[in-house]
């Protein structure tokens, strides 16, 4: 059989085949029984959309919803657009400009086919969570838009939150801009699956729309009259009222002028970047070859207002869907309620506009009224902002409630009142003529802020202004990899380095007391108080002394107090905070010359021993860092007399004089080793002050290094220190107290036995 003969009987099976297939085959790409025609022959063949379909062909969009395409259709009614025309001043659809009918059909768009049910699902990676969504992203969005600025006539939205960067001692912008991403507009529906699944309820859609009752889906402020009606092209829901575009945050506060004094906060906050890619493509389509600018905000705010795409505050990252279940939050003091604000926090500024203040006063500002997810009113007091603080004000006080593309708007009536300005780590923060402490505080590696930021928690905090830290030598320059500088007296310049820093924080954590919960100190009376970083204070009769004035012989007094914070009051002192740099020896000797009845005897004692250095004062396995503190328990002259007599110590065991010349032979020296070292509680500065009652370690260490304890009993008055023998011993009052480089040191009527 020829080639040409098997190629022509194959040709007429392949026609045969397919004659007899013809009907099968055309039934699989016939249109499918009970598919709706297109969303614009649906709404037509209904009577009911004239109003809309005329929109629709004023916008252009007939051919686009006639054909091929996968959309969700919000379509609103004959009804509601003549309502809408009537509220709106408008003259039917001849009167509804072009640009408006583009924005109504466009909004009312949403990409891809949803059905109720479908709306609810928040759309992610690895499958949709149900019930977590309340937006979809439309085909609306805004372009180009002519400013008015000289400098930047032609802006556009940012559609990514800017980033801040520290360079040296300021912050940059970077502008993370996404060329190609038209920053589109979301439209927000409710519905019950999305209520229940966070906690709502339909009280908080109508604290937005009150004139429109939750009906279990709702779009905006519409009612859904019919919905999931099924076309070629998508789904329809048909709404009771016309959506325009809604605004962003950005464009509400702009548009609303009891907001003008926010919004001109806000734009001294505008961060603008020429962006060559979206000007070529405004070129393109207007002829303009004017720069088209990016407009976005400041980084270290918790987002850019006019992002109409959600993002994690302080994240670069994005995820296309997060905004179907997320929005950003605002609270906006009308003006009334910011310029009483205004006035209120920056009195020492002489009340003047945020842009005379540090940077970082009007960002944390902001930031106190910017919340990082959606603030639903029934969680207006439980929700934080971006500085992690609940709001100060109730939901009453928001007398302007609004749901937007891009967040929830609340217009408030009083200022919400942020922790760094209430408490009292905001008179320094507010001061400017104490510019240095606010940074001692500020520095996260001293806890400071966290602990003095807490509002229920009563405060008393002494300050060293400025001009006294500069006359004791002191400056901040943040310039300075250390910024914290120091000179003497004798120097004509400023040295930096960390030790500065160190001592610095020391001076800081000075000034705060460590006093129980609703008691403030007015150092009227006389006493000894705890600070933050466990050394001790002295007062009396309104003077203050540290363990650096008691060497310096001098006492500080309080200039001037704030009771301004809703947490306690700030001291300002005419002096520094100053601490000892003498090791705690020095302070024994000293007292051994004042008080020689109490501390004499055993400072022979420590200074004839293997424990002490003769030329440092000090004592081995005493330190003197920030992270040690001890309790040094002295025992008088009679009770080192006793020691003696007992074996304790070498000496006459008939009289209990002092041995007449330092011990030498090994038992002798190490008699003399473990007692000291009992008589030292290790990591504690205990005062005889009634608060500290416990069981506390001493340095003495037995030989196969077991630690040994002394128990304390603490009341007011009256503090009694017990040893392993349950030998007790009473602290006197009058040469107790004594300040010491992290240390306390106490005056006790009886020895300490380590002995067991």
């Amino acid at each position: 059989m020829s080639r040409f003969y098997k190629a022509y009987c194959l040709l007429c099976f392949s026609m045969l085949l397919a004659a007899g297939c013809q009907k099968n085959f055309s039934d699989f790409y016939d249109r499918p029984a009970g598919l709706g025609a297109p969303i614009y022959q649906q709404l037509q063949e209904r009577g009911n959309f004239k109003q809309l379909l005329a929109a629709i062909d004023k916008a252009g969009y007939k051919e686009i919803l006639s054909n091929t395409g996968w959309w969700t259709f919000f379509a609103p009614t004959d009804a509601a657009f003549e309502k809408f025309y009537v509220e709106n001043n408008i003259n039917g659809i001849e009167g509804l400009s072009d640009s408006m009918a583009v924005a109504i059909v466009k909004y009312a768009l949403v990409y891809n086919s949803y059905r109720d049910d479908q709306l609810s699902i928040y759309q992610q990676a690895g499958g949709g969570v149900d019930g977590k969504a309340f937006k979809r992203k439309t085909a609306y969005y805004d372009w180009v838009q002519q400013h008015g600025d000289d400098r930047y006539s032609k802006i556009i939205a940012t559609n990514r939150n800017v980033s801040s960067r520290r360079s040296g001692s300021s912050s940059v912008n970077v502008s993370n801009y996404k060329d190609g991403d038209n920053n589109n507009k979301y439209i927000p529906y409710f519905t019950t699956s999305f209520f229940n699944s966070n906690g709502l309820s339909g009280e908080d859609y109508q604290a937005f729309f009150p004139n429109t009752p939750f009906s279990g889906f709702n779009v905006a402020g519409a009612k859904v009259e019919e919905k999931n009606i099924a076309a070629e092209n998508g789904t329809i829901h048909i709404i009771d009222q016309v959506i325009p575009p809604l605004k962003n945050l950005e464009q509400y506060i702009y548009s609303k002028p009891q907001y003008s004094g926010f919004a001109k906060l806000l734009d001294s906050m505008r961060y603008y970047t020429a962006n060559a890619y979206v000007t070529q493509k405004n070129l393109i389509a207007t002829g303009s070859s004017d720069s088209v600018y990016v407009r976005g905000y400041d980084g270290r705010l918790a987002f850019s207002p006019n992002n109409e795409n959600y993002q994690q505050p302080g994240l670069t990252a994005f995820f296309m869907t997060e905004a179907q279940s997320q929005s950003w939050s605002m609270m906006v003091p009308d003006n009334e309620a910011l310029d009483a604000y205004r006035a209120k926090i920056l009195g020492k500024y002489g009340n003047t506009f945020f842009g005379n203040t540090p940077a970082s006063i009007l960002v944390d500002f902001l930031n106190s009224h910017m919340w990082p997810e959606a603030l639903w009113p029934s969680q207006f007091k439980i929700k934080d902002n971006f500085l992690l603080e609940e709001t100060t004000l109730e939901l009453d006080d928001a007398v302007d409630k609004q749901v937007l593309s891009n967040g929830i708007f609340y217009g408030v009536n009083k200022a919400n009142e942020a922790n760094v300005f209430r408490t009292v780590f905001g008179v320094p923060y507010l001061d400017p003529e104490a510019r240095m402490t606010f940074y001692g505080f500020s520095d996260l590696s001293t806890g400071i802020k966290a602990y003095v930021l807490q509002p229920t928690v009563r405060q008393t905090v002494l300050l060293t202004p400025d001009n006294v830290l500069e006359a004791a030598g002191w400056r901040y320059n943040d310039a300075n990899a250390q910024p914290w500088g120091y000179k003497s007296a004798s120097s004509s310049s400023y040295s930096h380095n960390n030790i500065y820093g160190e001592n610095m924080r020391h001076i800081m954590t000075t000034g705060l007391l460590l006093t129980p919960q609703n008691e403030i100190l007015d150092f009227s009376g006389e006493g000894i108080v705890e600070t933050k970083n466990g050394d001790y204070i002295k007062y009396k009769n309104g003077k203050i002394q540290t363990s650096g004035t008691m060497d310096a012989g001098t006492e500080l007094s309080i200039t001037k107090s704030d009771v301004t914070s809703v947490n306690g009051v700030v001291h300002y002192l005419d002096g520094v905070l100053s601490f000892t740099e003498k090791n705690v020896g020095q302070h024994i000797e000293n007292l051994a010359a004042e008080y020689p009845s109490k501390y004499s005897s055993f400072f022979w004692f420590l200074s004839n021993s293997n424990v002490y250095n003769k030329s440092t004062k000090a004592i081995s396995n005493v330190l003197t860092s920030l992270d040690n503190k001890y309790t040094i328990l002295v025992p008088d002259n009679n009770a080192i007399a006793q020691a003696i007599k007992d074996g304790l110590l070498p000496g006459n065991k008939t009289t209990g004089a002092l041995p007449t010349s330092a011990p030498t032979n090994q038992e002798q020296v190490d008699l003399v080793r473990k007692f000291i070292l009992y008589h030292i509680i290790n990591g504690e500065t205990v005062a005889a002050d009634g608060k500290k009652s416990d069981n506390f370690l001493t340095l003495y260490q037995t030989e196969d290094g077991t630690g040994t304890l002394v128990s304390v009993l603490n009341e007011p008055g009256n503090m009694v220190i017990t040893d392993r023998t349950l030998r007790a011993a009473v602290v006197s009052p009058a040469e107790s107290n004594q300040l010491s480089n992290r240390a306390l040191i106490h005056s006790i009527n009886n020895y300490l036995n380590y002995n067991k």
